[in-house]
């Protein structure tokens, strides 16, 4: 199975780093099957940094 990871960096090995961030689905390292979706977060991390 491929899945794809949204990032504006290259991720070589994931890393879950506990934090105070409240998030969607609580800590992980996200993926997804649709290449697509992760080149628009990748996009959206870009813009909004």
């Amino acid at each position: 199975m491929i899945v794809y990871h949204g990032s504006n960096i290259d991720i070589k090995e994931p890393k879950i780093i506990q934090s105070n961030r409240a998030l969607d689905f609580g800590f992980g390292f996200y993926t997804t099957t649709f290449k697509e979706q992760a080149e628009k977060w990748a996009i959206r991390k870009c813009t909004n940094a």
